[in-house]
């Protein structure tokens, strides 16, 4: 029988939650131009100044066109599977109305660990397009210019599942942190 984590387990009451404290590192602003990738720009960032977490907010917000993002979907082939997400792709102009997200640690196929970016939005207001939101991903290109806040975590370290799986290619894994000194 697998042995959980306490975070890894559904609430015993609906106030409970668990918390560690960190501390700011640096802070910076990004300017991405017209037709950058959000994904792809933050990562490299994040890579060049070695940031290890980090959480992302948008501080000027332009426009999409593409937005390309995950969207949570019934899964046909298991009911049970309530985190079943597929692609989406709104190729219409459309603006960004709001954007956050962090910059994490999880482990590849090979069992290394690797940053990445998740970035979670809100975009609508343009024709055809609904007020929509999702998990942005590679693909998705800035139309105009936006301006993000990136401020660096530090005192913290990433707690993989229990399970000890790797995350697959693109997968943004379910894990906590511990406090370090």
């Amino acid at each position: 029988m697998e042995t959980r984590n306490n975070w890894e387990m559904p609430a015993e009451y609906p106030g409970q939650f668990y918390s560690v404290e960190a501390q700011r590192g640096r802070e910076f602003v990004l300017r991405l131009p017209h037709d950058s990738d959000p994904v792809v720009a933050i990562g490299n960032f994040a890579k060049e100044k070695n940031i290890r977490f980090g959480k992302v907010h948008a501080a000027y917000m332009g426009a999409f066109r593409p937005a390309k993002f995950l969207v949570w979907t019934p899964d046909t082939s298991n009911p049970e599977n309530w985190h079943h997400e597929e692609t989406m792709e709104i190729q219409n102009l459309n603006m960004l109305l709001a954007c956050a997200g962090q910059i994490g640690i999880k482990k590849n196929y090979e069992g290394q660990e690797e940053s990445f970016v998740a970035l979670h939005f809100v975009t609508g207001g343009a024709w055809d397009v609904p007020t929509i939101g999702g998990h942005l991903v590679e693909g998705t290109k800035v139309a105009g210019v936006m301006a993000f806040y990136v401020t660096e975590i530090l005192g913290i370290d990433v707690l993989l599942p229990s399970s000890g799986e790797v995350a697959k290619q693109g997968d943004y894994p379910e894990n906590w942190y511990q406090e370090i000194k």
